[in-house]
């Protein structure tokens, strides 16, 4: 019974990735990969009555690949550092009862589901930095990834925060205080000996955040 419940999962991917195959298949009989590879243009149309007119498709997945990877970079440069320095404070500055109250704030972050962050950058982020940058001269458009890539940045910052966390508290105790009794200061345990030893698991972490913001390019 234990046999057959673990080959249900790979089942269910050889069932998955079969069928997404031959779908694939199917669509380049219909496009050219190399135009799928390297077109300029993704406008996929299609028609769904007989007495639809649609306009010429194309499927070029340069932009969408280039505007993933734009709006990665851009969601990275906000959560990694935030994240990074907010684990630092909570888990070495902070007191015990503000740690109580932040952690189940920022956990609580982690679980609003995407389409709420979309909403809010479309709403209210995306409106916010083209008013700024207009105040200094500079044209930004409404739906710029500027604004999107700034809300998945926020909606990743919890996750960077959590799994750093846990890395900073993994570090032994015994290493905190070796460099203390060595005459370093707390900023100087932090910098040569805590994040030093965290950083294998910190480099796992970013990673990971790198992967959910590719995943979460919805917003």
């Amino acid at each position: 019974v234990l046999s057959a419940t673990a080959g249900v999962g790979i089942l269910i991917t050889i069932v998955i990735t079969t069928s997404i195959l031959f779908e694939a298949i199917k669509f380049f009989q219909m496009v050219n990969p190399l135009e799928f590879l390297f077109g300029t243009s993704w406008n996929p149309q299609m028609a769904i009555t007989a007495e639809q007119e649609v306009g010429n498709s194309s499927f070029g997945i340069l932009p969408v690949f280039l505007g993933t990877l734009l709006i990665t970079t851009i969601a990275m440069a906000v959560a990694v550092p935030l994240g990074i320095m907010g684990a630092i404070y909570l888990c070495l500055y902070a007191k015990s009862t503000t740690r109580d109250i932040l952690k189940p704030v920022l956990e609580i972050l982690a679980g609003v589901p995407t389409v709420v962050y979309g909403y809010f950058a479309v709403i209210f982020v995306a409106p916010l930095f083209k008013n700024l940058f207009a105040s200094i001269g500079i044209e930004i458009a409404s739906e710029s990834a500027l604004g999107a890539g700034f809300v998945m940045g926020v909606m990743i910052i919890p996750f960077v925060l959590s799994l750093t966390d846990d890395a900073l508290n993994s570090v032994p105790q015994s290493l905190k205080d070796a460099a203390l009794a060595m005459g370093s200061t707390k900023s100087e345990m932090i910098k040569k000996v805590v994040l030093p030893s965290a950083m294998p698991s910190i480099v796992g972490a970013v990673i990971l955040a790198i992967s959910r913001a590719i995943g979460e390019t919805m917003i």
